[in-house]
């Protein structure tokens, strides 16, 4: 926040020091780092999220839940969203019960960490192993998740959206 209200830099804008002052602080304050966003923040961000994308690797159901918010939302590719943590467990725990997590890549990541949240847009490669035995599975496309800071100065997952890109078929003209 600024020293002075929008009013008052308005007025003083055409006087010579006022204008200067106003330039000043207005500079200042757009390239000061507020906590929220410090460079720190950031890692503190991606370590969690790096722990929650190892806990999907490893198929652990207990750790990827500690990670979500209560009200938490995800769009599976084709399929309906699902709303809240306990339906977010639920659809998880089914996944699991047709595959496993044999190879989760994630490249091209974009981070955005603000003051109460933070989200990470990137591609990502999933190599699911069928859990009847059958030959595994790679879905590979894109992912954006939303993610909140509590109270606490913690983070937890809030929503997700992710798509799978088949490759493209040959008879498709542009």
């Amino acid at each position: 926040r600024t020293m002075f209200s929008r009013t008052t830099i308005a007025s003083s804008i055409n006087r010579p020091m006022h204008r200067l002052r106003a330039i000043i602080v207005m500079t200042r304050n757009r390239d000061r780092h507020t906590p929220a966003t410090s460079a720190s923040d950031e890692k503190a961000f991606v370590a969690t999220t790096g722990a929650f994308h190892e806990s999907l690797r490893t198929n652990n159901v207990a750790r990827f839940m500690s990670y979500i918010d209560d009200a938490a939302i995800i769009a599976p590719p084709g399929e309906p969203h699902v709303s809240g943590k306990k339906a977010v467990e639920q659809w998880y725990k089914g996944f699991l019960t047709k595959y496993r997590t044999s190879v989760l890549v994630l490249s091209d990541k974009e981070v955005f960490v603000g003051d109460r949240w933070a989200t990470e847009f990137g591609r990502f490669d999933w190599s699911l192993a069928p859990v009847d035995g059958s030959a595994a599975v790679l879905d590979h496309g894109t992912y954006m998740q939303v993610w909140k800071r509590q109270a606490d100065g913690t983070w937890r997952f809030a929503r997700e959206v992710w798509n799978s890109s088949p490759p493209a078929r040959a008879d498709v003209s542009h």
